[in-house]
């Protein structure tokens, strides 16, 4: 074999049988056509190899795949030992099948994590429930407990206004004077359920406004109690009128509310029911007054 084709040769294995160097080196005659013995080339044309040559060289791969599967076992020692398969890794050579049993334990691994996270979630879930029950159960008591402040709130100020209402009746009948005066509080009682029965009968409603009392009417409580003539009418003046209706107060030296005669017409006996329940017949001071007129004369 010639130098030339051994040339030749050896560049097409690596890609250079085109490379201008090479070229101009087998320009050369003397060069390109010296003789090479069959031996030496084989030697040469054997012992180099293209890159797809070692690829698929035996001796290449069993030289090579132990190195590489060093350093994959090598890194699954380190994964066994963290997992907790280090026996199992040990007790086995084959690389690939380390790599199933690191699957295995992996996916052993994640099953009991999924089932102690889903086990987790249930106990989360039942406390949860739990809590979600008692505060529930909180939140009613509070409710109740709410519940009942406000009525017992609401039932304190209705009493309260009821008691500063009564007060505020009580001292305006209080002040009046009565004509028969031996009956001491009896007037305030009788006065108190003449003017109440009044009120019903009047559609009047009492109101106490800031301290003081104020007649309102029953159907519309935003607007005033008033009279034929649509003056709003005082709840003192109510009460003198009913009461002087009654003969319960003193009467005056004039007779202009017997229209100018000397003698009072004389008046119905009237009953009245008590707060208490007692009933009192107003005959007698009907009775007292019709005396004290005619003392006056």
């Amino acid at each position: 074999m010639t130098l030339g084709d051994l040339l030749n040769t050896l560049a097409a294995k690596i890609g250079l049988q085109n490379e201008p160097a090479l070229i101009d080196l087998l320009s050369s005659a003397d060069l390109a056509k010296h003789d090479v013995s069959d031996a030496l080339a084989q030697r040469f044309d054997t012992g180099l190899m293209s890159l797809d040559g070692a690829k698929n060289n035996r001796d290449v791969l069993n030289h090579l795949k132990p190195i590489i599967l060093k350093a994959a076992d090598d890194k699954f020692a380190i994964l066994a030992e963290k997992y907790g398969i280090t026996n199992e890794m040990q007790s086995e050579q084959s690389t690939y099948k380390k790599i199933d049993l690191l699957e295995s334990a992996l996916a052993t691994r994640l099953a009991d994590m999924e089932k102690k996270a889903q086990s987790n979630q249930n106990t989360k879930g039942e406390e949860a429930a739990q809590l979600t029950k008692q505060i529930a159960e909180l939140q009613k008591q509070i409710a109740t407990i709410s519940a009942t402040k406000d009525n017992e709130l609401a039932e304190y100020k209705k009493a309260t206004a009821k008691q500063q209402l009564d007060m505020l009746v009580n001292f305006e009948l209080n002040g009046k004077r009565y004509a028969n005066q031996d009956l001491g509080d009896t007037n305030i009682d009788i006065a108190r359920a003449l003017i109440t029965r009044a009120m019903q009968e009047q559609r009047a409603t009492l109101v106490n406004d800031d301290g003081k009392l104020k007649l309102k009417q029953t159907g519309n409580p935003s607007l005033d109690f008033v009279d034929s003539g649509y003056k709003p009418v005082s709840f003192s003046d109510f009460v003198n009128r009913i009461l002087a209706d009654k003969h319960l107060l003193e009467v005056s030296n004039d007779h202009d509310n017997n229209g100018g005669s000397d003698n009072p017409a004389p008046q119905q006996p009237t009953t009245v029911t008590l707060t208490n329940g007692k009933k009192v017949d107003t005959a007698s001071i009907d009775a007292a007054a019709a005396a004290a007129l005619a003392d006056l004369e």
